[in-house]
């Protein structure tokens, strides 16, 4: 599971980056060449100025359980469509049981625009971030992105758990030998996974290890790195 950010112009780019690192997930802000901006955490991609550019973006690496973070209801609908989840900056979800409901409205005010009348537009306020954070913290939250298998009778598990704990990261930690359950928990993604191969081969456990997704990280390495690919 990834989060893509339609950021040009998103006044949620910071709460999502930071967010985003907390729970360890995959971030890809999409903006157009001319917006300057860097992330300390997510891949940031900058594609032409044209006015679809980014949406199109976006919708092509969109993939089912992915988050897509857009106040634009076309990309909404195109994020629906591939199977994505998709939030607004207000930490609404827009859902097929809404999403007519905001295309029609789009299209309305489109036609005012046209007879030049326009509506104004209200100013975000602290309590929008407020409940963006909420919404997005909670989602976050409740898919649980992180997991650290370890076990107690390993000498190598205790700095792994202090390097997540210094960066702050929201993680589910797994002891192995603390119950035959979370032994086959980790047995059943280790013998499924190719990332094991060449450690069974060697006759380790293949513990401590970091599970986010598919995707294992063995503490021999960057997790900065590991996190951000």
């Amino acid at each position: 599971m990834k989060i893509l950010l339609d950021a040009d112009g998103s006044p949620v780019r910071e709460i999502t980056e930071k967010l985003a690192k907390k729970y360890g997930v995959k971030l890809i802000l999409v903006k157009n060449y001319t917006q300057d901006f860097s992330s300390n955490y997510g891949e940031v991609i900058s594609v032409d100025i044209s006015k679809e550019a980014a949406d199109l973006y976006i919708a092509n690496h969109a993939n089912k359980g992915d988050l897509v973070i857009t106040n634009d209801r076309g990309l909404s609908s195109l994020g629906l469509a591939k199977g994505s989840k998709v939030m607004d900056f207000q930490g609404n979800f827009i859902d097929d049981n809404n999403i007519m409901e905001l295309l029609e409205s789009r299209h309305f005010n489109r036609k005012m625009r046209n007879k030049e009348i326009y509506f104004n537009i209200a100013k975000r306020k602290k309590c929008d971030d407020q409940n963006f954070y909420r919404s997005l913290n909670k989602f976050l939250e409740d898919i649980n992105m992180l997991t650290l298998f370890i076990s107690s009778l390993c000498p190598d598990c205790p700095p792994a758990i202090a390097e997540i704990k210094e960066k702050n990261l929201d993680c589910e930690i797994v002891d192995i030998t603390a119950s035959m359950a979370n032994l086959k928990r980790f047995l059943k993604e280790r013998d499924f996974s190719e990332e094991f191969d060449e450690i069974v081969k060697e006759g380790r456990v293949g513990v401590p290890a970091l599970m986010r997704d598919e995707d294992f990280y063995f503490f021999d390495g960057s997790l900065d790195e590991f996190l951000r690919r």
